[in-house]
């Protein structure tokens, strides 16, 4: 007679004590993946960007024009979308790269928004670049400053909440503005916290208004006050002596500014203005020469290092954080002015 057999539970069931607490560890693990890998935190990573060189983007007519062997370079930042919490780790561990609140450049506005606005500071800065590249070279540009117009407030400002884009600044306290010169007069005998008055253009149809704010003060100069905006003078259009176009493609925002100045310049003079060197140079221009400060340039020195730059020239206002984030590979010079600038090529 055959003994009886023995029924022995499957292999799954034996070790069920220890399987089930660790098919809810992986489920747990795989669901966790999942959110990590689709949920969007409100931070974006900032990279260092490309190196582009100027004068190729430049074209002249009307004026011989002297192509240089060495030619001035823009550096640009890449700014991601929000990051995934996976994306937002792996960042942490990248080299040259920030994290930043989304916030820190769309202000309560849009992506598309942005980048809207990114387009008018290109196009603002490429005039101001021309006119100031010209007006170096001797040529006389009629300027015929007739307001200041507001190109954007600076987030949580008492002015983001009485100004809007495109609205013109005539007049504070009753003196009247016709240029950038005339406001900085003003605003020159006032103090950060002081009420002033402003008299406007409303952007929606060119309506006289008069409203009141409160300056404030200057990140970069403390005790200078401020309204609070990116503004340009509104000018009337006069034909150029030289007809200048830039084709600045996906760049936008003003940082452009001085590189395309001087890319100009080097075009419309003969020799070599770079003095055999790799230069790039980020900054805003303004149409006297004047050289404003400009965001990340940590991540622009970076990226001209990276790139093989010698020479970089920063505003001055900029200086110390590009020095902070260069090593000895590159030389980095703040200027705040054109002439500044054109000094510093020339003594390298």
């Amino acid at each position: 007679m055959l003994p009886a057999q023995v029924h022995r539970p499957p292999w799954w069931r034996r070790n069920l004590a220890w399987l089930a607490p660790v098919a809810v560890v992986v489920m747990l693990l795989a669901a966790v993946g999942v959110v990590f890998s689709f949920w969007r935190t409100d931070l974006v990573a900032v990279r260092p960007g490309s190196v582009l060189e100027v004068p190729p983007r430049v074209h002249v007519s009307g004026a011989d024009v002297y192509r240089p062997e060495d030619e001035i370079s823009l550096v640009t930042v890449l700014v991601s979308q929000r990051l995934t919490i996976w994306q937002r780790i792996g960042a942490e561990f990248e080299s040259g790269v920030d994290l930043e609140p989304e916030r820190a450049f769309t202000g309560d506005g849009t992506r598309s928004e942005l980048r809207q606005l990114n387009k008018l500071r290109m196009e603002a800065s490429q005039r101001s670049a021309v006119v100031a590249a010209l007006e170096h070279l001797g040529y006389e540009i009629p300027r015929l400053a007739s307001g200041v117009i507001v190109v954007e407030t600076a987030a949580g400002t008492p002015a983001a909440n009485v100004l809007r884009p495109n609205d013109v600044i005539v007049g504070v306290d009753g003196v009247s503005v016709s240029g950038l010169a005339d406001l900085a007069k003003v605003l020159a005998s006032r103090q950060a916290g002081q009420i002033v008055a402003l008299e406007l253009e409303r952007a929606d149809g060119g309506q006289l208004a008069s409203v009141e704010l409160e300056l404030i003060e200057s990140e970069d100069e403390p005790g200078r006050a401020l309204i609070g905006v990116g503004a340009r003078e509104r000018l009337e259009e006069v034909e150029l002596p030289v007809t200048i176009d830039i084709d600045s493609g996906a760049i936008g925002g003003p940082s452009a500014g001085l590189a395309l100045t001087l890319g100009i310049i080097d075009l419309l003079t003969p020799g070599e203005l770079m003095g055999g060197q790799r230069v790039a140079a980020t900054g805003t221009i303004a149409v006297d020469g004047s050289v404003g400060a400009v965001g990340e340039v940590d991540q622009k020195a970076i990226a001209a290092e990276r790139a093989g730059i010698e020479v970089l020239l920063v505003p001055a206002a900029n200086l110390q954080d590009a020095l902070a984030h260069a090593s000895g590979d590159i030389r980095v010079v703040g200027v705040a002015t054109l002439d500044d600038a054109l000094a510093a090529l020339a003594a390298s």
